[in-house]
């Protein structure tokens, strides 16, 4: 009998929320309509990730590319990108240390929600035709978000285990949405890169021409900030978060690594692309830097490298052949609208709008706050998102969908991986039961 599928946003809603969605203006931010369309797409995402990880069919995705409303995460995730380094410090300036992290976290969390929208809903070729230019400012975006992967300094929010105060708890979390944001920005280029061939060539000319977008996969490769190593020397791998990597894993394949070399296969075979890429010395001298990563256990995973690994050898021996069409093709440039527009807008306007916007973020009001957390309260219910996060074996680190009767606070993949993991788990699940017991008591 098939799993009954329980619902976020009930289907007969979906196509409602989705209709219903705009673009929200900037100086809105923090306001109580804002709130209210911050929660409307949080939950649209909630549903898609359940959607995705259920197996069932992705209405969410299917409203947003038939109403053709991907635009709007595009302009979204921009509009906040520019919000947290024009406004942000202005709000820190002005009104000194928040009093609360919710209402700062849900717009930093605004960001993470609409690339998150973006990633599940462009993994579907059939999202291509209704990108439109905006694909253009997306590009820019995708490379921008990425480049900062290279920095090893993000990665330092990983260490740190706590903030002493709400300004650096916000800003912690800022850095680590910031990393998030990069990693699943390499899937949505990587998506964009598949659907090549139903982009307008400006596209292509954005990645090759203008932002190098091998030569940044191949720093990508060099670099794989999708992995670390922990204070015990053990190999983590991110996956949404950070995770040791099992002795059976090792050598596998990240799959944002398997993303960058397909990525970098389309780019550099492709007819398609290699009038816009002109192979001179310094890429040259990057690119075979490629080959030594190209090694059997990376072939034997990702078959059709092998041909990538011939392309760069023979680009070694004769460099000018790959890029047979000597002839660059007239090139017509449609320029980012959206980052422009917003900065255009506002510009030498940003105090005025950091001081409108401290009104509804810094407020001592305790009825509008009230009336905030009221909004959000929906969104961020943790039974809700219990049932949207992957959960892992406690014991094989599989993931699992069994969780302990008792305490409700451990999973496992099957009843043999719970057995094998009751002396472990025995005092911490009594001690969590206990606990919960007694609290039970003395608030009734």
């Amino acid at each position: 009998m098939a799993e009954q599928m329980e619902y976020i946003v009930p289907p007969w809603e979906i196509e409602a929320y989705v209709e219903s969605l705009n673009i929200s203006e900037l100086e809105n931010v923090g306001t109580k309509s804002w709130l209210d369309f911050h929660k409307k797409l949080t939950l649209l995402n909630q549903q898609n990730v359940l959607e995705i990880t259920g197996l069932h069919e992705e209405s969410v995705m299917e409203w947003f590319i038939s109403l053709k409303k991907i635009p709007i995460l595009v302009y979204e995730a921009i509009q906040i990108d520019i919000w947290k380094h024009k406004v942000f410090p202005l709000l820190i300036d002005f009104n000194g240390e928040p009093t609360n992290t919710f209402m700062l976290f849900s717009i930093f969390y605004h960001e993470v929600i609409a690339v998150s929208l973006l990633e599940n809903i462009l993994f579907h070729c059939e999202s291509a035709q209704t990108l439109d230019d905006t694909v253009i400012d997306l590009i820019d975006y995708t490379v921008q978000h990425i480049t900062t992967l290279l920095d090893g300094t993000i990665l330092e929010v990983y260490e740190i285990k706590n903030a002493d105060s709400c300004l650096e708890e916000i800003v912690e979390k800022q850095r680590a949405f910031e990393f998030d944001i990069g990693m699943r920005c390499i899937s949505i280029l990587h998506y964009l890169i598949e659907i090549l061939d139903n982009l307008p060539l400006c596209a292509i000319s954005r990645m090759l021409a203008i932002h190098d977008v091998p030569y940044l996969f191949a720093q990508l490769i060099e670099n794989q900030p999708w992995k670390k190593q922990n204070e015990d020397d053990e190999v983590m791998m991110y996956e949404g978060s950070w995770r040791k990597i099992k002795p059976s894993e090792s050598g596998k394949i990240n799959k944002r690594e398997g993303q960058v070399w397909f990525g970098l296969r389309e780019l550099l075979l492709n007819p398609k692309c290699s009038p816009y890429y002109e192979i001179t010395e310094h890429r040259l001298s990057q690119l075979s830097k490629l080959q030594k990563h190209l090694h059997d256990d990376i072939l034997d995973q990702i078959a059709p490298l092998i041909e990538l690994k011939r392309w760069l050898a023979y680009l070694n021996i004769s460099p000018t052949m790959p890029s047979s069409n000597s002839t660059c093709p007239v090139r017509v440039e449609v320029m980012p609208q959206i980052k422009s527009s917003i900065l255009e807008k506002y510009h030498k306007k940003w105090k005025k709008l950091a001081r409108h916007q401290s009104k509804y973020l810094f407020t001592t009001d305790t009825s509008y706050i009230k009336e905030a957390a009221q909004i959000l309260s929906d969104v961020y219910d943790l039974e809700k998102l219990d049932r949207i996060e992957t959960k892992k074996c406690s014991l094989c680190q599989e993931p699992s969908k069994k969780r302990c009767s008792r305490c409700k606070e451990v999973w496992y993949c099957s009843r043999e991986c719970q057995v094998k993991d009751w002396e472990n788990h025995k005092n911490i699940c009594d001690t969590i039961t206990k606990t919960r017991h007694d609290n039970t008591f003395l608030n009734s």
